[in-house]
């Protein structure tokens, strides 16, 4: 076996193994390929300002979809030809749904925000859904959709037995089934681009919890420092995350580099809660984009960095310095007065101070969420600890610990790439990624 197809079936068989072990926590948006696009969502579906009551229209906490296979950054690009998609509708906010009194809250049947409706579909000439769509459908092809709603037979019945619903507004029949009976096939994106299967899920799930960035506007100058404002900043749900599996045989014969040693099949899985996080993947895949995401407050001068390594805390301003009273939780902790340390003001003014893309690279890494929206459970206890070990080498970034490491200093200074600035303790990268 070469080495190139080495290191690559290393790195899957990583993948799987860490998809399997977190199959059943909350996933990050900083992970595995999530994207509120993939999940039929606008970037503020889940702002935590939303109406209570309110859903997207076609919007989903859990997104299954079965499509063509190109990707961008090691993720799925928007343009890609959806052959097969189910998915489960997102929950509203709503004080008065019930759940389980636990961290995960598992909203009770009847609630508004447990999981009860959704939609499947699949056509041979492409669904045709997409955000504001949810499960689309094509009559050029042949297939079918779907959506369904248990509530349709349940409510009723508990109804009748002196417990209603505590939801009002459920689908009248339980399933409405559209048969395609076209002839259409869209074959020419499969040849171009391979297939790809993404899984995504994000915290919604959790009793209807809202908690993206609500994208508050600017406010006036003399009040800057107490008006509840983003700068604008607009982002999804802060734990949230997927899957992501692609065959892709057109690039067989590309010759393997560290960022991507293999590119016949590639698979990623990423995990996140409260901040902290992990990766497997065998390929660069970019996770979150700072400085330029927002364009209008990207710097005059432009980005100082287009790439950084998640798991390399030395140049990121919101892991080093962000309060942990700076997060998405509520426009009470995601203005400025809140956002603001170390010349950063705002919560978009730490996504300009990181590198444009931020990518876990082949391998294993744990690290912290640089997204500025995140919410550390314990404040005591961040960062997480950066450590990756793959293609592009080891390293580790004591996090937290670093408190500690003062006494270990003796015994690490020798070690390759320790760094007393930013407490690197190792950091092995001979492939330079």
């Amino acid at each position: 076996m070469s080495q190139r197809v080495l290191k690559a079936a290393l790195a899957a068989g990583t993948a799987v193994s860490l998809s399997l072990a977190m199959a059943g926590v909350a996933r990050a948006v900083s992970g595995g390929g999530y994207q509120p696009s993939q999940q039929d969502c606008t970037a503020n579906a889940e702002a935590n300002n939303s109406p209570q009551g309110y859903t997207q229209p076609g919007c989903h906490d859990a997104a299954l979809n079965v499509e063509s296979g190109g990707t961008s950054q090691g993720n799925a690009s928007r343009g890609n030809t959806r052959y097969a998609e189910a998915g489960l509708n997102q929950e509203p906010q709503d004080r008065n749904s019930p759940g389980t009194p636990t961290e995960f809250s598992i909203g009770y049947p009847g609630g508004a925000a447990s999981p009860h409706a959704g939609c499947v579909a699949a056509n041979t000439d492409g669904t045709g859904g997409g955000t504001g769509k949810g499960c689309g459908n094509n009559a050029k092809g042949a297939g079918a959709s779907a959506t369904f709603d248990y509530y349709a037979i349940y409510c009723p019945l508990v109804a009748t037995l002196g417990k209603p619903c505590e939801d009002k507004h459920y689908a009248s029949s339980p399933l409405d089934l559209t048969p395609d009976t076209g002839t259409n096939t869209a074959l020419d994106p499969i040849l171009k681009d391979g297939l790809l299967v993404y899984f995504g899920m994000d915290d919604n799930n959790d009793n209807g919890e809202h908690d993206g960035a609500s994208g508050s506007k600017a406010c006036p100058n003399d009040v800057r420092t107490t008006c509840y404002d983003t700068d604008g900043a607009v982002n999804g749900p802060s734990d949230g995350g997927g899957i992501t599996l692609s065959l892709t045989p057109q690039n067989l014969a590309q010759s393997g580099t560290a960022q991507h040693p293999e590119g016949l099949a590639n698979a990623s899985t990423g995990a996140c809660a409260d901040g902290i996080c992990a990766e497997g993947t065998t390929q660069e895949q970019t996770l979150y984009h700072g400085c330029g995401a927002n364009k209008d407050v990207t710097p005059k001068s432009g980005c100082s960095r287009k790439n950084s390594n998640v798991y390399d805390y030395s140049n990121d301003p919101s892991v080093n310095s962000e309060s942990p009273n700076c997060n998405s939780g509520g426009p009470d902790t995601e203005n400025n007065k809140a956002c603001s340390s170390k010349g950063y003001t705002g919560m978009d003014s730490y996504r300009q101070g990181t590198a444009s893309n931020v990518n876990a690279e082949p391998g294993v890494q744990i690290y912290s969420d640089p997204d500025p929206q995140r919410s550390p459970a314990d404040p005591s206890i961040w960062p997480t600890p950066g450590i990756y070990a793959g293609t592009c080498g080891v390293s580790v970034n004591p996090g937290f610990l670093g408190q500690a490491t003062d006494p270990l200093v003796p015994a690490t200074s020798n070690l390759p790439g320790y760094d007393a600035a930013d407490g690197q303790l190792l950091a092995v990268s001979p492939t330079g990624c």
